[in-house]
């Protein structure tokens, strides 16, 4: 109802972890006839997300994922003109208002985990607010959180309407149990040990859901724990981001026996996963931050805030009282921050300064932010497009070559190395390298000097033999028993080459050259493309004698 009077275009849903916000909200909208036509477009920060969720709506609602509900990610559009409602990455929402400044067809846009404060989701509040405001009054906004300062919001959001849900939650016991020194570099040791002590010895009810920072983490505890006598009975799954969507499905659905889930913080918020009754939380995820020596934004691994820390506890309490062993001190706990800083204080904002220049957006000032960009981000994301070409540097206008780097959705290093690749003729080269310069690591981990039997005499620079390698794995269909061999990463291997596919894709659209050279790769017209986007980081000395 608080969506439903025609002067009533914005809402804000306070609600707890697991309380079905993500996939009741849209239904209720849907459903009460607060949105009789057009699209209802629902926001959330990782890919994972946006797919099980809409799986689970739709399964709800008895239809097909891709008719009435659907979804849509980077490589992956499951959705058509019969969809009401679409489930979205950031991305690929910002991405469709540079197409479509109107956003013709949407007509309401649910801003999911709010609180978690990604860029792209206050670069579109922020222009969302701005084009209700003018050419779209007709636009309905909710924005949704377990854990938000509601009041600041309802103040920046108003007039709009507030509505709380206290949920029914269990209480959940906290236990620290920070694993001993010896253990410190192996938590899939201490979380092995944590298992066997708090859940198999004590006879605990109920699934495990176990939160690690990344792929790797999880991959190394979910082997640890498969092979570890005593479990023999338990089902072990991993839930990260780069699994298989069979994978991930059999990560979350039910099964008959006792499961223990070992998940990134993708299971924090957006994923409700039935029956776990224990969470054993490493305290880590792997954070957004810009790097200031590689001039790139990058993940590290962090110590997660109190909230989140609590927010991953809440877990354990959804069905039954609950238990969450919490692997650092609580001395440890209470000296971390209360809450993430929100991204646009963490991140380059290059990419987003382009982006808004490129719907006629001159000063960022003039959007309605939540919290406002800081003054020396703003400036420096301005010096670094004015560096490449993308915005004059007096005046601060896009350029014929701002236009055309905007088109890529990348960071606009990358997109002026491929802009620069369509004089070079290297395009299919470049797209490949700016692929792996994102994504994981091409080679494994244990198996690092593999690179080196892929260099050869005169190359002049890493790229060269990580292509060679590259090349190798699409050879083999990216099949991992052909790729481990060589110490290559199939998985990055398929996933860089669905980046650069879609890279070349927006080249062909430009009127760029795509096909690969026929007589290999030019190593000085490589060398120049690759100057071009980072021409402030040629090289650096990091001790005498390198």
């Amino acid at each position: 109802a608080a969506l439903a009077p025609r002067d009533r275009a914005r809402m804000v849903l306070e609600a707890p972890t697991g309380s079905g916000k993500s996939t009741q909200l849209p239904q209720i909208m849907l459903d009460r006839g607060l949105v009789p036509e057009g699209e209802i477009v629902v926001l959330q920060p990782r890919r994972i997300a946006a797919r099980l969720l809409a799986r689970r709506v739709a399964a709800e609602r008895g239809v097909k994922a891709g008719d009435e509900i659907g979804y849509q990610v980077r490589f992956e559009r499951v959705a058509g003109r019969a969809t009401r409602v679409r489930y979205v990455t950031e991305g690929v929402l910002l991405r469709q208002l540079l197409d479509d400044p109107k956003l013709s067809g949407v007509a309401a846009i649910v801003f999911d985990e709010f609180h978690e404060r990604h860029l792209h989701g206050d670069v579109m509040l922020a222009m969302a607010l701005a084009l209700q405001a003018e050419a779209r009054p007709d636009l309905k906004l909710a924005v949704t959180s377990a854990t938000l300062d509601s009041e600041a919001l309802e103040k920046h959001l108003a007039p709009c309407a507030v509505v709380r849900s206290q949920g029914r939650t269990f209480p959940v016991d906290v236990i620290y149990a920070p694993p001993p020194q010896k253990l410190r570099d192996a938590p899939w040791d201490a979380i092995t040990k944590a298992v066997k002590e708090h859940v198999v010895n004590k006879d605990r009810e109920g699934d495990v859901l176990v939160f690690l920072p990344g792929a790797y983490e999880i991959r190394r505890t979910v082997e640890t724990l498969r092979r570890t006598a005593g479990l023999g009975g338990w089902v072990v799954r991993p839930l990260f981001g780069e699994l298989s969507p069979k994978d991930q499905d059999a990560a979350v659905a039910p099964c008959g026996d006792r499961k223990i889930v070992v998940a990134t913080n993708v299971a924090e918020t957006s994923l409700t996963i039935d029956g776990v009754q224990t969470v054993i939380d490493s305290g880590l995820a792997r954070v957004a931050c810009f790097d200031q020596r590689r001039g790139i934004n990058t993940l590290t691994i962090q110590k997660i805030s109190r909230a989140s820390a609590e927010q991953r506890a809440g877990r354990a309490g959804r069905t039954a009282p609950g238990l969450c062993i919490r692997l650092w001190s609580e001395r440890d706990h209470s000296a971390r921050a209360g809450e993430q800083a929100p991204e646009l204080h963490r991140l380059d904002l290059s990419e987003t300064l382009l982006a808004l220049k490129a719907t006629g957006i001159e000063d960022v000032e003039d959007l309605p932010w939540v919290d406002r960009p800081e003054a020396d981000s703003v400036a420096r994301a301005s010096e670094l497009l004015a560096d490449l070409g993308a915005i004059e540097r007096h005046g601060g206008n896009i350029t014929k070559i701002g236009r055309k780097m905007v088109a890529f959705p990348t960071h606009p290093r990358y997109a002026r190395r491929l802009v620069a690749a369509g004089e070079q003729g290297c395009v299919a080269e470049a797209a490949l390298c700016a692929a792996l310069c994102q994504g994981r690591d091409l080679f494994v981990r244990a198996k690092k000097g593999a690179a080196l039997e892929f260099a050869a005499r005169g190359d002049r620079s890493d790229f060269q033999p990580m292509i060679r390698a590259w090349s190798l794995a699409q050879r083999a269909r990216f099949e991992v028993s052909k790729c481990d061999p060589y110490g290559i990463n199939a998985s990055a291997a398929r996933e860089a080459g669905a980046v650069t596919a879609q890279l070349l894709k927006v080249a062909g659209r430009l009127g760029m050259g795509t096909e690969p050279r026929t007589d290999g790769v030019d190593s000085e017209a490589l060398a120049k493309v690759l100057l071009t986007g980072f021409s402030d980081h040629v090289a650096r000395r990091l001790s005498t004698g390198t």
